[in-house]
């Protein structure tokens, strides 16, 4: 049956329709995915310009080591105006902050130094017969220093890291905590010895100001000939660092002994004070050690 012009015109007006319609679906179907891929692009090229890096999260003080608690893996824009190639991209193990480091500070390789490597012959040593300054904490560095009536003032340690020992909370007043070298533990026992030999010495510690920049001052401190020979005979000192020592000690050696045994003998009392004081020092550590296992409930 013939459809009359009517429906002739509505069937064509709806297929138009649909076409339009399929169109118009076809273009914004072209648009989202143009859009998408643009969108996709776009985020490739912002990956491509991040990189990764670490923020610091807790105050890290100067000469502190940084590490995986302190800092926070975060990624950067590589348009920022930080030189990307100082930038940690892993963390950062056996590194020292130079300077101290706030929350948000971002970690790069200027800021941070190579840790050394602790050698086999290292121990923790603890004295109580270190002046020491009336503010110090655990984390600061010193130098250990004997100073005589003379006017001498010999740098027998340089750059130590300190621990203060701590009951209940409370820092112990005169005790003190310090990783130690075999040699280093020679050198100091003889100033200290000496130290008690020579009326009116004084052995004292200095604080660094910002450690982590500041290098290591240089020994000027030259031990007894007895202490000397035992540190040429002793195997747990290994031998590049017996002989930098040794060459480092023959800088100093005939001004300093000499003035350092000129004193030690006008002391009428040299052997009788070492003992005095041994047994102070004895007494001192005993009584630390009494008050360490009373916090423990012993």
């Amino acid at each position: 049956m013939a459809m009359n012009p009517m429906q002739r015109k509505a069937n064509n007006s709806f297929l138009l329709g649909i076409v339009i319609t399929l169109l118009i679906t076809g273009i914004i179907i072209g648009f989202l995915i143009l859009q998408i891929s643009k969108l996709n692009k776009e985020i490739d090229e912002a990956k491509a310009q991040t990189v990764q890096a670490y923020v610091v999260v807790d105050t890290i003080k100067s000469g502190a080591d940084v590490t995986e608690e302190n800092v926070e893996k975060i990624e950067m824009n590589l348009n920022t105006r930080i030189d990307t190639s100082v930038l940690y991209t892993q963390v950062p193990y056996e590194v020292k902050a130079k300077v101290d480091l706030n929350p948000g500070t971002i970690l790069t390789t200027d800021l941070t130094y190579e840790g050394e490597t602790i050698g086999n012959d290292v121990r923790t040593q603890e004295y109580n017969v270190i002046i020491l300054p009336s503010q110090i904490e655990s984390g600061e560095y010193i130098d250990i220093r004997l100073r005589t009536p003379d006017g001498r003032d010999l740098i027998v340690l340089s750059h130590k890291e300190v621990t203060i020992p701590t009951l209940e909370g409370v820092d112990s007043s005169g005790c003190i905590w310090l990783d130690m070298k075999e040699e280093e533990t020679l050198i100091m026992s003889s100033a200290i010895v000496e130290t008690y030999k020579i009326e009116g010495a004084k052995l004292y510690a200095t604080k660094y100001v910002e450690p982590g920049m500041q290098t290591a001052a240089s020994i000027t401190y030259v031990p007894s000939a007895e202490v000397e020979a035992l540190i040429k005979s002793d195997s747990n000192i290994v031998n590049e660092a017996k002989t930098a020592l040794l060459t480092e000690l023959n800088k100093n050696r005939d001004l300093v002994r000499q003035g350092l045994n000129n004193a030690i003998n006008s002391s009428e009392n040299a052997a009788d004070n070492v003992v005095d004081k041994t047994e102070e020092e004895i007494q001192g550590l005993l009584e630390e050690r009494e008050k360490y296992i009373e916090s423990l409930g012993g």
